[in-house]
């Protein structure tokens, strides 16, 4: 944990200016509205097979029933060709999010592909009320449902100018047969994704609600124990992030329970709030933080290394010691650290192997200390 005094200044300075950045950043991303969801493998490798079916039912469609018929804007042999690059282009990026769940550019480009597809085949269909319009409505609903309002509002938008595109082209087609029947199928596809959109926004902030309140710890608003060891799983999983190195940080109060004893419990909890939105305000938003029981905090920290948490650990000392004297109290931080998977084969072992180095730390210096794992005790240290 040693440094010369201008390496650890420049390492300080240069961390705090590498997280304000991070932290505005993910501000920024937070405070866009409608931010969207990142679906798991399962829900996002539904959608994939549901395109697969769409697809198959198209080449059907335009192949079977007797004598197969397209409009006079393309042959058959262009139809099946458009739609087995299509499908094509299904599989490829099927095998890419089984690699990579959060892509944002995959879910918007395929997006359009099938908007682009459903396009295509409503001019390939000598019907003028083609089920391609049906496509629109699918779209609409698959991305909006997965993905949140964002998606929801761009494949609207998408499938407007798509449909707006197709009728223009087809105009003589549909003014020749123009009906009741076609005007209601219009208007009902229009209303249809008026309330799809309604009922996927309260959905959505339903979602949101239900999470904030099972994810979150009631007193400090950090994350819960429950909630921590949820997204760090998935971290684990997401082949973008399951190689990275995750260095994890267990902070204890020290002489916490006298807080509680002398000035009770009400005060006690007051303490808790503050000293956790002191730590998550020297975080990047990127970094998974929690309450880990009474007067215990985890941090799990990626793109980052032990010593640059060590600066951490220090400034998070640094910055309790200044609001205790300020308040007059006397508190201090136990520090352990470690990292995955240097320090252990799962997250869990890791936790309990810098958990037992926090303690050991809090033993040797009677609190206010920091110990890596593995790490031997400082001299003269009690046992």
């Amino acid at each position: 944990m040693s440094a010369s005094p201008n390496t650890a200044g420049e390492k300080t300075a240069d961390h705090r200016r590498r997280r304000k950045a991070d932290r505005r950043q993910d501000t920024e991303r937070r405070a866009a509205p409608n931010t969207m969801r990142v679906p798991p493998w399962e829900e996002q490798r539904t959608q994939y097979l549901t395109r697969l079916l769409f697809c198959a039912l198209g080449i059907a469609y335009f192949n079977l029933g007797g004598a197969a018929q397209t409009s006079a804007w393309v042959n058959l042999t262009v139809v099946n060709t458009v739609l087995l690059c299509y499908g094509a282009e299904i599989l490829w990026f099927m095998r890419h999010a089984a690699r990579r769940l959060d892509v944002r550019w995959r879910w918007h480009l395929t997006m359009w592909v099938d908007l682009l597809a459903a396009s295509f085949a409503i001019l390939a269909d000598p019907a003028v009320i083609s089920p391609g319009f049906l496509a629109y409505l699918m779209v609409i609903l698959g991305n909006g449902m997965r993905y949140g309002l964002r998606l929801f509002a761009e494949a609207v938008v998408g499938s407007l100018m798509c449909a707006s595109l197709v009728i223009g082209l087809r105009l003589f087609d549909y003014l020749d047969a123009i009906s009741v029947s076609a005007a209601f199928f219009l208007l009902f596809f229009v209303i249809i994704v008026l309330y799809s959109y309604s009922l996927t926004a309260n959905i959505e902030k339903g979602r949101r609600r239900l999470e904030a309140e099972r994810d979150r710890d009631h007193l400090t608003g950090l994350l819960n124990r429950r909630a921590l060891h949820e997204r760090a799983d998935h971290l684990l999983r997401d082949p973008a992030t399951s190689r990275a190195p995750l260095v994890i940080l267990f902070a204890d109060l020290d002489r916490f329970k006298a807080v509680n004893d002398n000035h009770g419990h009400h005060v006690g909890d007051r303490v808790l709030a503050e000293i956790g939105r002191l730590i998550a305000g020297s975080v990047r938003d990127t970094d998974l933080v929690a309450r880990y029981g009474g007067d215990e905090f985890l941090l799990i920290l990626r793109d980052t290394n032990l010593a640059e948490v060590g600066v951490l650990a220090e400034r998070l000392q640094q910055t309790l010691a200044e609001w205790s004297r300020r308040h007059d109290v006397d508190l201090s931080f136990s520090i352990g650290l470690g990292q995955y998977p240097d320090h252990g084969a799962d997250l869990k072992t890791v936790i309990e192997r810098v958990d037992q180095a926090m303690y050991r730390s809090k033993l040797a210096r009677g609190g206010g200390g920091i110990l890596q794992v593995g790490e031997a005790m400082p001299a003269g240290a009690a046992p």
